[in-house]
């Protein structure tokens, strides 16, 4: 029996709707049947399905847009939009502008370094013919001169505990490395060649100062310890600096040059594993990115400017460039090394940009007159 009623379910269900049909008509009720069971037009069922099938699928299948997190942090950069050149601090956005000095004549050869603990910058000045190393603190926004030498003093750097500064001097007659403390206190002579020694770069782990130097005849790039003892890094017959470390200490970034050209070149701490990936080209000081893989420079190649970028995990390269905006100067990262922000010529003018490195997307933060250069990034 059950077999029967499972085999000819269909037409007892048939017969029922026909029978119930009938039995409404026979009472004078009209009532649409296309709903009941088995009785709707099988090409509109069919249509149906297949519209919800086809919807379903298409949901599915959509690709979702990767969202880009917002920018976080402040960048501090150099300006001379009202007269002199002073320190200034905007949001990612450009939305929100902050003067931090007034009058005090930032020198824009001289990087701008932030501390690592973030709350103190430290960059080099002109006033009165002179060239002095000075701090800004953001907490209090104080500025303390550092150095008060005649000759000139610059190219500040800050020590792992952000306690002290390395900076280059020329104080004694002859380009030397100098350290004090970050009060400008106990200001201590670290070389003493006659040739020159320029450029300090204190290592971010240790207290070894990574400098420039042409006491072999060439420019080259070496160690020193604070108690003095030095150790050259690289010995070849081009020239080599504007030199980087990575955040872990473990390896360096600089410029290896041939004439007017240069490449970006990469080296353990050891002096070993040495690799040159990019193009002879004109590129700016390299900069690592926070979590390491990456080595950024702006360039100039075959007339095209860009920013060039090297995966020191992977070897891959990219290139970031946009139409009519030509990158120039040292590029920063941000603190998650999502992006990068530099300076860049565009519509006459210097002014300050951001990328974000994952899908080539520009954001002009400047539109002003006059000179915005030296772009670094904070994450307060």
């Amino acid at each position: 029996m059950t077999l029967f009623f499972q085999k000819h379910r269909h037409i007892l269900t048939l017969a029922g709707a026909i029978f119930l049909a009938s039995a409404v008509s026979a009472c004078g009720e009209n009532i649409d049947l296309s709903g009941a069971a088995g009785l709707s037009n099988a090409t509109d069922v069919s249509t149906t399905d297949a519209a919800v099938t086809e919807e379903t699928a298409t949901v599915v299948e959509e690709a979702t847009a990767t969202p880009i997190p917002p920018a976080t942090g402040h960048i501090i950069f150099a300006s001379n939009r009202d007269g002199q050149t002073d320190l200034y601090m905007t949001s990612p956005d450009g939305a929100e502008l902050t003067r931090l000095t007034t009058g005090a004549a930032v020198d824009n050869s001289s990087p701008i370094r932030v501390s690592p603990d973030g709350s103190k910058v430290a960059f080099s000045a002109t006033l009165g013919g002179n060239t002095d190393v000075y701090v800004f603190d953001l907490n209090t926004n104080f500025t303390t001169r550092i150095t008060d030498a005649q000759e000139k003093d610059s190219s500040p750097s800050w020590s792992p505990n952000s306690q002290q500064l390395a900076f280059e001097s020329f104080r004694d007659g002859n380009i030397e490395i100098y350290i004090a403390n970050a009060d400008g206190s106990n200001p201590i002579r670290l070389t003493n060649d006659p040739a020159g020694d320029s450029n300090p770069i204190w290592s971010p782990v240790s207290n070894e100062i990574l400098f420039t130097s042409n006491r072999f005849g060439n420019s080259d790039l070496l160690l020193i310890n604070l108690n003095g003892t030095i150790s050259p890094l690289t010995t070849s017959r081009a020239p080599d600096n504007a030199a980087a470390w990575s955040p872990d200490g473990n390896f360096i970034a600089y410029q290896s040059f041939d004439g007017d050209l240069s490449t970006i070149c990469v080296i353990g701490r050891d002096g070993l594993n040495q690799v040159c990936p990019s193009i002879p080209a004109e590129y700016s000081l390299p900069v690592w990115s926070p979590n390491g893989d990456w080595v950024a420079a702006s360039t100039l190649s075959n007339n095209v400017y860009s920013v060039y970028l090297y995966n020191n995990r992977d070897g891959s390269t990219l290139q970031l460039s946009q139409p009519n905006i030509e990158p120039r100067g040292t590029p920063a990262w941000s603190p998650d090394a999502l992006r990068l922000v530099f300076q860049a010529q565009a519509d006459g003018d210097m002014e300050i940009f951001s990328v974000f490195v994952q899908t080539n997307e520009f954001t002009r933060m400047t539109a002003n007159a006059g000179y915005d250069g030296e772009p670094t990034w904070v994450a307060r």
